[in-house]
């Protein structure tokens, strides 16, 4: 009888001690900005106004452009090179091709995914920043 009435107990315990949810939504706002306080001081006049009421803006910071040649070849130019992977047992495949005349690089790289798509990477660089066109194949 006294196993009843700590079990009993125990259950009362724990859902009189279990959150209580009274939230209540929020009413939204009826404005989001509050209406500014009328200014009790006169502007401030922070420059003196130009002869005639007359503002000429003028160019600043002029910088002229300047073409540069594209960039010699660096060492260990031109290059080519291909390698890859094929692991029957693990799964694996990759590989990876790129070449460079020295003033372009471009070239492809492969990668067999988790899900069974392989990933292709196509990639080139003129000197104008790196460009890449990803696409899956299944």
């Amino acid at each position: 009888m006294d196993y009843k009435f700590a079990v009993l107990a125990l259950v009362l315990g724990v859902a009189a001690a279990a959150p209580q949810y009274g939230y209540e939504i929020p009413t939204a706002p009826t404005s989001l900005y509050e209406t500014p306080a009328e200014s009790v001081q006169e502007p401030v006049q922070l420059y003196e106004a130009p002869r005639d009421n007359v503002l000429i803006a003028e160019p600043q910071n002029i910088v002229p452009k300047i073409v540069s040649p594209p960039p010699a070849p660096m060492e260990g130019m031109p290059y080519d090179f291909e390698w890859g992977v094929q692991d029957q047992d693990s799964g694996n495949a990759f590989s990876h091709v790129e070449n460079s005349d020295g003033q372009t690089m471009q070239g492809e790289y492969r990668v067999l995914l988790p899900d069974g798509r392989t990933q292709v990477v196509k990639f080139f660089d003129n000197g104008e920043g790196f460009n890449a066109d990803v696409t899956y194949e299944k």
